[in-house]
């Protein structure tokens, strides 16, 4: 075995190990808990898994569901569909928490194996490159991203994966070079439309450092033809997705868009990169969405002392500062970016004769189509986590030039050690990452082999979106339709029935009792609505409610429906509404 297979199959093994203790200890619990804080948007990402499995067991592409937003449906291309194809084998043996959870290791590991693959091929050091293993893969911006539950975001390995392939091609133009590069870039931008910009502007940045500082490097002639080759490639890999992705945002009845009018006020309301949050050590957040919007999203930017204090020592060590050209303006284009339209600094735009100071962002969101669909630019930060990771190698390299291979090996565990425990102490993430019990409820497993159809409603209603996501999880055990979309609001045809807005006025209430006189008439008439409308079963979920309001809506539904079917251990009840023909209450102990 050479020494360099070697090397790479050591770094593949210390970059799995870091996965797992970042997210330790779900490998002890895989089907059981599912990586990320409850409350975001996990449970969105694991039921898309469990839903484009089904489509395709079922025979037909995944584009098109009347298991959400009951009762349209709608289109919906579902964001990590090329992650859910490769962990598909995966979930048919195990499940689709299995699976996310692996997609979610896999993708720390594959972001720590491929910075140090890069660093590898550009310091020519792998000890030094270590700690581009650690503080690419072990990131404050990643950690943030898993414990938002987004599985998408995690999978960020083949960004650097993309610009080793360009740099091979470039030192050496060979076909099997180019195939590699393209089937790289190609999974890149599928794994994600934001990393496949990315890896787009960060190719454009090593060919013109290339081009203009350093061209007689490169074999241009050859390598010209297989560029193009592994760019269509990776073009012909992206089309059919990337079509059916702009079809579903444009669909009449598409159930994730991308209104104007929505990204802008993320832009500048909710999505917000604020600079000193880049550099400034603490673990609040900034913005504090928990403060501001009750939500449990972190948006972590900061980007780590040790990792600058190396990349200074790079800096300032080399005498072939040319090498360092290329990472310095990928890191230095990345954080314009990642600034967003306007100049934010500790949570306050500025403002120079009273107009926001514009950043290089908004002329291209302004002036580019792509750029237009950016609901978050702090997500630009992975670049400049990536150009820092590859800087920090060069500078451990030049500091530990003259020492043995075991000092080095172990000066770069200890720096390794370093960019973890600042991560975990000194930037807004969470060491490990924290995940939420994904085992589904027996009540869910009975109505599925109920055989009359009909929707669910799960309350309470009033709960935050992402939280809330957590009904359309459920899914997966009942298999029926939901009103939920996927973060969207309460759904209108809720808020038109009165007696779901009677629900969600008794959840706001405080009141510690129900009032004297209820419009009784009028809220079982609105339950014949909901039956008529194709709702099979209300679900009471107990844990979620006060002590006091839980009684209060169990009246008021009993009054209605009937005495419902009880499950002690989960703390659910179940009422059952008739179906078309029934008469109200007849159904509401059934199972």
């Amino acid at each position: 075995m050479s020494s360099k297979l070697s090397e790479a199959l050591l770094a593949a093994l210390a970059a799995l190990l870091l996965a797992l203790a970042l997210t330790w200890p779900v490998a002890l619990h895989p089907v059981d808990q599912v990586i990320g804080h409850p409350g975001n948007d996990g449970w969105n990402h694991i039921w898309g898994y469990w839903w484009v499995a089904e489509a395709l067991q079922a025979g037909h592409w995944p584009g098109q569901t009347d298991l959400l937003a009951f009762p349209q449906g709608g289109t919906l291309w579902f964001i990590d569909t090329v992650q859910v194809l490769m962990s598909l084998p995966l979930q048919l043996l195990w499940g689709p928490v299995f699976a996310y959870n692996a997609v979610m290791v896999v993708g720390l590991a594959f972001s720590a194996f491929s910075a140090w693959l890069l660093a590898r091929a550009v310091t020519h050091d792998a000890a030094a490159s270590l700690v581009a293993l650690v503080a690419f893969g072990a990131s404050p911006h990643l950690l943030g991203q898993a414990y938002n539950g987004i599985s998408e975001t995690v999978c960020a390995g083949w960004l650097p994966f993309t610009l080793w392939g360009l740099l091979r091609v470039l030192d050496r133009p060979t076909w099997g070079r180019a195939l590699v590069l393209g089937l790289g870039a190609g999974l890149c931008m599928l794994t994600s439309w934001y990393y496949g910009l990315f890896a787009f502007l960060g190719g454009l940045v090593i060919l013109g450092t290339r081009g203009v500082g350093r061209p007689y490097l490169v074999d241009w002639r050859a390598a010209a033809p297989r560029l193009l080759a592994a760019g269509l490639l990776a073009a012909a890999l992206v089309a059919p997705g990337f079509l059916a992705f702009q079809a579903s945002l444009g669909a009449p009845d598409a159930l994730v868009s991308r209104d104007p009018g929505f990204v802008w006020n993320s832009l500048l309301f909710h999505n917000i990169s604020d600079l000193v949050a880049f550099f400034r050590p603490g673990t609040t957040p900034s913005p504090d969405l928990h403060t501001l919007h009750g939500e449990e999203l972190v948006i972590i930017v900061y980007v780590g002392w040790v990792s600058l204090l190396l990349a200074g020592a790079a800096t300032l060590l080399t005498r072939r500062r040319r090498d360092l050209a290329p990472w310095h303006w990928l890191g230095l284009l990345f954080f314009a970016f990642a600034l967003g339209p306007y100049l934010n600094v500790g949570g306050t735009y500025v403002e120079l004769w009273g107009r926001r100071l514009p950043l290089p962002f908004l002329a291209l969101f302004e002036a580019i189509p792509v750029f237009d669909r950016i609901s978050h630019p702090f997500r630009f930060v992975v670049g400049v986590n990536l150009a820092l990771a590859l800087l920090a190698a060069h500078g451990l390299r030049h500091l530990l030039r003259d020492q043995p291979a075991p000092r080095r090996l172990l000066a770069a565990a200890a720096v390794g050690a370093l960019l973890l425990l600042e991560a975990g102490l000194a930037s807004p993430a969470s060491l490990p990452v924290p995940a939420g019990r994904a085992t589904i409820p027996d009540a869910y497993a009975e109505m599925a082999r109920d055989p009359t159809p009909g929707a669910v409603l799960d309350l309470p209603l009033a709960v935050p979106n992402l939280e809330r996501a957590v009904y359309v999880w459920y899914q997966a055990g009942h298999g029926r339709p939901v009103p939920w979309g996927l973060n969207d609001p309460m759904p209108r045809a809720l808020l038109q029935n009165h007696l779901a807005v009677a629900l969600m006025k008794l959840e706001a209430s405080r009141a510690r009792s129900l009032p004297a006189a209820l419009p009784l008439l009028d809220l079982v008439v609105s339950g014949r609505v909901l039956a008529r409308q194709g709702y099979r079963y209300v679900v009471v979920h107990e844990r979620l409610y006060p002590g006091f309001k839980r009684d209060q809506v169990e009246t008021l539904l009993t009054g209605v429906f009937g005495q419902p079917r009880r499950y002690p251990e989960s703390r659910i009840l179940v009422y059952t509404l008739p179906a078309l023909g029934e008469p109200l209450g007849d159904a509401g102990g059934a199972g």
